[in-house]
């Protein structure tokens, strides 16, 4: 099982080192486990209490929000992705440019929901890394953006797209 831990870029900056960046995934037999490792890596908890981390911004690390990562789930049923419609010239293209890479669950097409309109469907993920790959792309902010500590003890960095490495 996989465990994800994301930075929070408290005083607006992330840590990045050969360690840790902004989003951590720790291969570990429980959450217990995952935590220890993480503590080894570098990540702390309570930041804010122990005059660490920045009071508006909050914890750069929290253990609260450790979860597994279903990655069967997301490579049996698929991992729902949607693109808004309107803000780009062409919405079917744009869902192509960003998810047409993965294989696709369930196709997209156009829904409503309340007063907005998306292009959605749901890809899947063969593996940690590709689910982690996608994640970079989307949200990416640090490089490496990701980092995968498998139990065996390979460290296998994530690149987002953008930065030209993969």
């Amino acid at each position: 099982m996989f465990y994800q831990f994301q930075q929070n870029n408290s005083y607006g900056y992330f840590i990045v080192n050969d360690k840790v960046c902004h989003r951590l995934f720790i291969e570990a037999e429980n959450e217990d486990e995952a935590i220890s490792k993480a503590e080894e890596l570098g990540c702390y908890w309570d930041g804010v209490d122990n005059g660490q981390d920045c009071p508006c911004c909050g914890d750069r690390w929290s253990r609260y929000f450790v979860e597994p990562v279903p990655i069967d789930k997301y490579s049996t049923e698929g991992y729902p992705v949607s693109v808004y419609d309107g803000i780009y010239k062409d919405t079917v293209a744009e869902w192509n440019r960003k998810f047409g890479g993965y294989e696709c669950v369930v196709k997209p097409e156009f829904e409503t929901l309340y007063s907005s309109k998306s292009y959605a469907g749901r890809i899947r993920f063969k593996d940690i890394e590709e689910y982690a790959h996608y994640l970079s792309d989307e949200y990416g902010w640090t490089s490496p953006d990701a980092r995968i500590y498998y139990k065996n003890g390979v460290v296998k960095e994530i690149f987002s797209s953008r930065d030209g490495r993969m």
